[in-house]
């Protein structure tokens, strides 16, 4: 999709880092935008954002664990423009706490896998079929580099990741096997300036509501924060994944210090050796 002037991007966790970074470029490339998120008044404050510039902008209050609200935003974003070209499944948590994973809450595996997996199976469910229909279009599915080199005491996260990666490759055979021109990219970026560290501050309810953020609250958390405050710049990841959708590329990687790491997992899965402790 080469042309994205006069089209039409969905993204979702759209109030604020990669997902705000994204709509921004979007919107900088000439086209419409539909901004989801969780958060209302940061969502509402990053449309006010998104569209200063005159930019065609729509905000959808969207919890993606619902998939009845998934697809309340897919119906919200046809009708205003009969027609959605970029969807980024892009909303994502890291959970409420860190610590080894017989030891993390129900709730919190609920809710990482509700947002990070379910939030990408709904938006597939929700916008896929009418991509097909229109014959056209592109999804992005936001993982992480810790869908491919797992993360110690993040195993919700970690288990998200992984598996948005194996969902994605399986949509690109699918979509492929289907002969559509519907294209796929997974995101894999590594530490990005974000405050994804602190989204347990927008838990719903039904999984365990809001903790603190406070620093000092959860070491691990204090440790991931500190990562991704020193991480790239969200604007380059949005650039990254604009490319990729121009040029129809399916992996989205951001930070190739991540490479080698990558491929000596691999070479020790071939041979057979205990994994190595290879993510930082």
């Amino acid at each position: 999709m080469e042309e994205l002037s006069g089209k039409v991007a969905v993204v979702t966790g759209a109030a604020s880092g990669i997902g705000l970074a994204l709509a921004k470029r979007f919107a900088a490339e000439g086209m419409a935008v539909v901004l989801a998120d969780i958060e209302v008044d940061a969502l509402d404050a990053a449309a006010s954002i998104v569209g200063e510039a005159g930019h065609d902008v729509l905000a959808v209050p969207t919890d993606v664990s619902d998939a009845a609200s998934v697809e309340a935003l897919a119906d919200a974003a046809f009708r205003r423009f009969d027609a959605v070209h970029v969807v980024c499944n892009n909303a994502g948590v890291t959970g409420a706490s860190g610590g080894a994973e017989w030891e993390k809450p129900l709730d919190d595996w609920h809710w990482v896998l509700g947002v990070n997996l379910y939030g990408v199976v709904h938006g597939v469910r929700a916008f896929v079929p009418r991509l097909l229909e229109q014959g056209v279009g592109h999804v992005v599915n936001t993982a992480s580099v810790a869908g491919l080199l797992p993360i110690p005491f993040m195993g919700p996260y970690t288990a998200s990741k992984h598996a948005v990666v194996g969902l994605s490759e399986a949509l690109f055979h699918e979509l492929a096997m289907a002969g559509s021109d519907v294209g796929v990219s997974v995101l894999c970026p590594g530490f990005v300036a974000t405050r994804l560290a602190d989204s347990v501050r927008a838990r719903p309810d039904r999984f365990g509501g809001p903790t603190d953020v406070t620093p000092g609250a959860d070491p691990i958390l204090d440790i991931a924060r500190g990562m991704v405050a020193s991480g790239s710049p969200a604007a380059d990841v949005a650039a990254a994944v604009v490319n990729a959708v121009r040029a129809k590329r399916f992996w989205v990687f951001t930070h190739d210090e991540y490479f080698d790491p990558i491929v000596a997992r691999a070479q020790g899965m071939v041979a057979g050796t205990d994994p190595l402790p290879n993510f930082g």
